[in-house]
């Protein structure tokens, strides 16, 4: 008795079987082939080879006494070779199938994890199994792939995105094998269901056509160029999210709130309330932690990163930040560090003068980041709660003004805080023009500040570019997205201050926080601080007053006091300590603080409407859009358009416009009138395909009117009603 026979029909039938079969092994494969990366699978190869085994034997069409014998062979030697190859075989087997007995009872209490290898290998062999079954049912019977084609390309880039696997060869596989599969099932299902007899080289010739199109289809995607990545890798924003570890280095994610790697900015994050301190104090005012000042062109560095910190005493920090230019007013804040914080270091307000605590001996100062941390602290203990007595700074518009130039800048502070890299020439062509008709640093400064809070930029924290690996951070905020959050504000502005000759660094820190209320002692304000008050900002240097605070962040308001001649300001004056507002926290959303409105972003500059740009192919796509919306629906509003410019009319040439317009719509509802059709033939295929009687009615009194002009007014009244119906069925 014969045994394996090959699938009926002709040649090309079973060359297009095998062709069927072969690409869905190609399929499944994919799915097997990133077991090797992302999981301890191990010797994927035994599952290959027994999905290429179920694949020939439905191929071949072997009878299930032989098919389900050779699987379960196959099954029991893949089993020995994997975990009992050191085992008798009788004792292998017998091991197994107490295993067997003991995972099966682990089944109906979902205990998966605690089933062994060789059962949770038994398991995978079977699901092979059944897909390879349900492939072939999906091919042979239901000619159809769409669904596990798709998924198969939906799995294979989750694993590149979200794992080593590098799936940039596999899609382009899985899009081989797909589409050529579509295809031919495609071409099968037609024939099956149109009963469609093709002749002998029918088939050949769609396979070698649709062979084409794959190829040139493939060819041309892997030969288009393709634009770098302008959004972050999600992986570790997924894995920052909720933790407060610091962010990965060149992935172009920060972590949520404050982290201490700054290398490369750019890309979106999530709000995070997870909480960093409470304060009790006078004023409202920026909690520091540190200072940068190297800019990369991707983001921040430290020029003295190998030097030691420096003890100094609580109450003798070392550190000056205001000259005697400013007044200084002298407060006492108190801070309790939440117990979630994960740093150590002492956030501490702008001109900190002590550090009160008994239960450190003095302080471990950075004197260039400005970062501090607590010394003697015994190993594993944390200061949680401590006091800092400042000078609060207030600053006099006037006296700023009256610096024209760097000349009295210490020329350490020139070298340090002036540096760059090799900027884009837009870049320094933007900070010139911005700076060129101001003539004191102060309004320099200010210049760039207003520019970047213009109706131009927007703040954002979830649509935020990462700069490709030949962008500049800066240039790309500034030109391109013109959308961030405090990062691409604060470092545009020191960019744009630097290459104009002023003295600027980066600081970070957090807000002032949230307003709880007063303290129980009613001496002070209750603020708390949370993650999302991470904030950066810019600070530049002034002879004779110091490092002075700017705030050029969209909806951000600078908390510091600022004066002209005591009486007026140039800015908007410090909020009333009675108001107790609460100022917009630094990473919660993106909608911008009231006190700055910008102007409405439904205005269009018609000036930079041009050929080429966004606005102009935004209205060639609505006009498109609308065209093929208009085209798609002319049945429709044709027919309104109709109605009303005949219905009503009663004069005596209505009926001969109104019978034109009936075959027109009749034409695009299709029905046309053949070549050499006379008005009756065409009226009575018209009524048959309507299954009516209404066209030819029509037709003969259009007759009588055409050859009887003096009764054009009369025929028309009897047959307007018809002519509207019909006009109506065929608007469908």
């Amino acid at each position: 008795m014969k045994v394996l026979t090959l699938p009926s029909g002709d040649f090309f039938s079973k060359i297009t079987a095998l062709l069927y079969y072969l690409f869905a092994f190609f399929l499944l494969w994919e799915w097997l082939v990133p077991l090797d990366i992302y999981t301890d699978t191990g010797s994927t190869w035994i599952f290959v080879l027994f999905i290429a085994l179920n694949f020939l034997l439905s191929y071949l069409r072997v009878t299930w006494m032989i098919t389900i014998p050779l699987q379960l062979g196959f099954l029991a030697i893949a089993l020995e070779q994997l975990f009992y190859k050191e085992m008798p075989l009788v004792e292998g087997f017998r091991s197994f199938a107490g295993e067997f007995v003991y995972n099966a009872g682990l089944i109906p209490a979902s205990s998966w994890m605690e089933m062994t290898s060789p059962f949770r290998t038994f398991l995978f062999f079977v699901l092979l199994w059944l897909l390879v079954y349900l492939l072939n049912y999906w091919i042979i019977v239901q000619k159809r792939i769409l669904f596990f084609f798709v998924m198969t390309l939906i799995y294979v880039t989750i694993l590149d995105t979200f794992t080593e696997y590098d799936a940039s060869s596999a899609v382009i596989r899985i899009v081989i094998a797909g589409f050529f599969l579509l295809g031919m099932l495609n071409f099968d299902r037609l024939k099956g269901m149109e009963q469609l007899t093709v002749k002998r080289y029918t088939r050949l010739k769609w396979t070698m056509l649709l062979l084409i199109f794959v190829a040139v289809s493939i060819v041309s995607g892997m030969a288009s160029p393709k634009a770098a990545p302008q959004w972050q890798d999600p992986v570790p924003f997924l894995t920052a999210y909720g933790s407060l570890d610091e962010a990965i280095s060149g992935s172009g994610m920060k972590k949520i709130g404050y982290g201490t790697n700054d290398e490369s900015l750019g890309g979106a994050f999530m709000q995070d309330n997870t909480p960093v301190l409470t304060a009790s104090s006078n004023k409202r005012h920026y909690w520091r932690v540190e200072t940068k000042d190297v800019y990369s062109g991707k983001g921040w560095t430290t020029s003295q990163r190998e030097r030691e910190t420096q003890l100094t005493e609580k109450d003798n920090i070392g550190i000056t930040w205001s000259e005697a230019g400013t007044p200084t007013e002298s407060l006492t804040a108190r801070i309790d560090i939440a117990r979630q914080y994960g740093y150590d270091h002492v956030i501490y307000p702008m001109g900190l003068t002590e550090y009160v605590s008994e239960e450190v001996s003095g302080l471990l100062v950075n004197l260039d980041t400005e970062e501090m941390t607590p010394s003697g602290v015994p190993e594993g203990k944390r200061i949680d709660s401590y006091e800092v007595k400042y000078n609060y700074p207030s600053y006099d518009i006037t006296l700023l003004k009256e610096v024209k130039s760097t000349e009295n800048v210490p020329q350490d502070i020139m070298t340090r805080y002036t540096q760059l890299p090799q900027m884009p020439q837009r870049v320094l062509d933007l900070a010139s023009g911005l700076t060129a008709k101001e003539e004191n640093l102060y309004d320099k400064a200010k210049a760039i500040e207003s520019h970047l809070n213009g109706s131009d930029f927007s703040y954002n924290t979830e649509e935020v570019g990462v700069p490709s690996e030949d962008q500049d951070y800066v240039d790309q905020f500034l030109f391109e997205t013109m959308q961030g959050y405090c990062d691409n504000f604060s470092t545009s502005m020191i960019v744009l201050l630097r290459a104009s000759g002023i003295p600027a660094r980066w600081v970070k820190g957090y807000t002032e926080g949230d307003y709880k209320g007063m303290d129980t002692e009613g001496s002070g304000r209750i603020y708390e601080v949370t993650n999302n008050n991470a904030h950066s900002w810019v600070e530049v240097y002034f002879p004779g007053a110091g490092w002075v605070p700017f705030e050029p962040t969209k909806g951000f308001t600078n908390p510091y006091s600022f004066t002209e001649n005591t009486e007026s300001s140039t800015q908007p004056p410090p909020v009333p300590e009675t108001q107790l507002e609460q100022e917009k926290p630094e990473k919660p959303e993106d909608t911008e603080a009231p006190d700055q409105p910008a102007p409405s972003k439904q205005t269009f500059d018609w000036s930079k409407f041009s050929i080429g740009s966004t606005g102009f192919y935004a209205v060639i796509g609505g006009v498109l859009v609308l065209a093929a919306v208009l085209y798609l629906t002319r049945k429709k509003w044709l027919t309104f358009i109709m109605l009303a410019r005949y219905k009503n009319r009663s004069d005596d040439e209505v009926f001969f416009s109104a019978y034109p317009a009936l075959l027109k719509q009749l034409e695009r509802f299709g029905l046309k009138r053949k070549d050499g059709e006379t008005l009756r033939e065409f009226a009575k295929s018209v009524d048959y395909s309507l299954s009516s009687h209404d066209m030819l009615h029509i037709t003969k009194g259009y007759e009588k009117a055409l050859y009887k002009r003096d009764d054009a007014k009369a025929e028309w009244d009897k047959i307007a009603e018809l002519w509207e119906n019909l006009i109506k069925r065929t608007s469908s």
